[in-house]
């Protein structure tokens, strides 16, 4: 997977003309009419930003290309507007579908010249309004003030994330690709799901115009109790119609959904099989790193939280005077998790980790309840802010979910079909409650545009909460790590050391930079002599560290140091020294072997370490990178150990052509 990586980012830095062409032509096409609904331009956007974060492309020409392409597709809009003016209902698909320039119209009207800005980030209207704009007549001096000014916004808004996340990924490629791995999911998870709510949002309208006349054409041939029920959903007078009938929808998909799911947990189809494949692949990516961001994630689904979500929702409703509204919620959360346990009774399936073998997890319970919550949550918000607004809460809603699963999937408690049935029958609850509170309150509520700060506000405390009195360092299953084992001084310089081994490893047993040094040493003790040499300890992870990988004018050594994982563990000693320039440093790292030394009075532990020269890159500011020097990075430690560490220098010995030096410090 690594070698896939590598390849790909190589191939598309190999021709960065040919991406640069990319970016133009997708922010141009993307701002056409009609053409633009095809075009991904936000993800070229960001796969471009993603290669200017890692230094393969210059942040500044993607800038200037993708702001050009995007002033070029607005202006060629607005110039088919002003052409054919009112012909251009005659042709396709304005033809079939006028509701397209109709929404055009309206966004215009509502927000004059200011909407060919904000209709830059709305997907459905982007190449519209440019189109109504022109043929309404608006001059091309204003128009062209307000293209300039949305493409000097939009482009930076789709790179801008790209970089932080290609700088996020090369950062994290140096400690592990696992890293890299886990950083794509949770990157994949907020795009994917922002994408979907974007194209649920631009086609709910069409979708329920369609599903409304067929369901009027049904209710027109059954003049029975179903039929009146139909005709009711359809009634003009009816303020929230079309929002009932996608409701009615979400609940037929989501029960079909479940019972899908049940008949392959039930049969054994292949729904079995990807659940042991995606339970191996998590387990095959897992880091101390990752364990412990999904265990600060999965925070969000924990029972303190879900509370403080419930409570804040209670009291709002009561403010509200929504009596019904609560008793409808809480009766879903029930019942719900009452039919839940009794599936689970009846499945009698154990989940993945071993450790939690006392439970059942189909469906999982943990995942229905946090649907129930965050999808009623989302509900109450969206009916009471705008569109665009409605469109974020939605997304958010969605990525809480996922995550809170994916924590669930990475840490063994259920398999991916239990997520599944568990979430698909809690949207079904949610939907027939939503729409029985849209039937009970057909009117559409007052504006609370306060209210999902409120939320996030309550989630964001909750959450601190939690984490300030449990920190999650390490995985719920982790088990302790074994003692070291005991070698004498003999034993260790004359077979041990050629047992230990002569690179580093990372995913899959790839070979890194080469572990030089073997130490025979406490730590306190490594530290100090470091020190007394002039080394000093790597720069943590801060917030000034992190800044300092934008800035114009740094230095080396002023960086953060990542620790890396051999073979799984992460470094447990990193320290450096500046270079000959301010735009090198050495870096030391040490990972404990596994065995001690035997002094005759106690045991002293043993540790491998590897040195690699950095030197710093700019090859696309402002994001600088430290890349290691391979010709520098065959240390001589045969001369420098024992000068530059302050060890004593048992052997000297060559494995399999890497020099290494056996060191030991001094007995106090």
């Amino acid at each position: 997977m690594e070698h896939a990586y590598i390849h790909l980012l190589h191939l598309l830095a190999g021709h960065p003309a040919w991406m640069l062409t990319v970016v133009f032509l997708a922010a141009f096409l993307e701002a056409i009419a009609v053409i633009g609904t095809f075009i991904p331009g936000s993800t070229a956007m960001f796969l471009a930003g993603a290669l200017a974060g890692t230094g393969s492309l210059s942040l500044g020409w993607v800038f200037l290309w993708a702001i050009v392409g995007a002033i070029a597709g607005d202006g060629m809009s607005f110039w088919i507007g002003g052409r054919y003016k009112e012909r251009i209902v005659q042709f396709w698909p304005f033809r079939t579908h006028p509701q397209i320039l109709d929404a055009g119209h309206r966004f215009f009207q509502k927000h004059g010249a200011k909407s060919v800005v904000f209709a830059r980030f709305v997907g459905p209207l982007r190449a519209i309004v440019p189109v109504v704009a022109g043929m309404l007549g608006m001059t091309p001096l204003r128009f062209y003030g307000m293209n300039v000014l949305s493409a000097l916004l939009w482009a930076p808004a789709h790179i801008l994330p790209g970089v932080v996340f290609g700088a996020s990924v090369l950062l994290a490629g140096a400690v592990s690709f696992r890293l890299v791995v886990i950083i794509a999911l949770l990157v994949c998870i907020v795009w994917l799901s922002f994408r979907a709510m974007e194209f649920l949002v631009s086609h709910a309208s069409a979708w329920s115009s369609a599903a409304g006349r067929y369901l009027g054409n049904w209710a027109c041939r059954h003049p029975g109790p179903f039929g009146r029920f139909a005709r009711r959903l359809l009634d003009p007078e009816q303020p929230d119609a079309s929002s009932i009938v996608l409701t009615s929808l979400v609940v037929f998909a989501a029960g079909a959904l479940f019972f899908g799911v049940l008949e392959d947990v039930v049969s054994g189809d292949p729904l079995v099989s990807i659940d042991l494949s995606v339970y191996h692949f998590l387990q095959s990516v897992r880091t101390p790193w990752s364990d412990t961001v999904l265990a600060g994630v999965a925070t969000l689904g924990s029972v303190f939280t879900l509370t403080a979500v419930v409570v804040t929702v209670v009291v709002w409703m009561l403010i509200e005077r929504r009596w019904r509204a609560i008793g409808y919620w809480l009766a879903a959360v029930v019942f719900s998790q009452l039919l839940i346990f009794a599936l689970q009774f009846a499945m009698h399936r154990a989940p993945p980790n071993q450790m939690l073998s006392d439970a059942y997890v189909f469906p999982s319970n943990h995942v229905a309840a946090t649907v129930i919550v965050y999808g009623f949550l989302a509900f109450l918000l969206v009916r009471r802010v705008g569109m665009l607004e409605g469109l974020l809460v939605a997304t958010a809603s969605m990525v809480v979910v996922i995550m809170i699963a994916l924590a669930g999937l990475y840490f063994g408690r259920y398999w991916v079909s239990d997520a599944i049935g568990g979430a698909a029958l809690a949207y079904m609850w949610v939907a027939i409650v939503s729409l029985t509170v849209i039937l009970r309150y057909p009117a559409v509520p007052p504006s609370r545009g306060f209210m999902p700060v409120v939320v996030l506000v309550v989630m964001l405390a909750s959450v601190g909460v939690q984490l300030s009195i449990n920190s999650p360092t390490a995985a719920p299953d982790n088990m302790p790590r074994p003692q070291p084992v005991l070698v004498t001084q003999a034993q260790w310089t004359v077979s041990l050391w050629k047992r230990l081994p002569c690179y580093r490893s990372d995913m899959g047993g790839d070979h890194k930079e080469p572990l030089t040094l073997q130490w025979v040493s406490n730590l306190d003790s490594i530290k100090g002599q470091l020190r007394a040499q002039g080394w000093i300890e790597g720069t943590d992870l801060s917030a000034h560290s992190l800044l300092s990988l934008a800035s114009p004018n740094v230095a080396a050594t002023s960086l953060p140091v990542l620790p890396k994982l051999n073979n799984g563990v992460p470094s447990s000693l990193v320290f450096m020294r500046p270079g000959d320039t301010r735009d090198e440093r050495d870096v030391l790292r040490f990972w404990p072997s596994g065995y001690a030394v035997e002094n005759g009075v106690s045991a002293t532990p043993l540790w491998v370490g590897s040195f690699a020269h950095e030197r710093l890159s700019r090859a696309s500011w402002p994001i600088n990178i430290l890349r290691v020097d391979k010709e520098e990075s065959s240390f001589d430690a045969h001369t420098k150990a024992s000068a530059d560490l302050g060890a004593a220098l048992v052997a000297r010995v060559s494995c399999h052509g890497v020099p290494v030096s056996l060191l030991a410090s001094p007995v106090e």
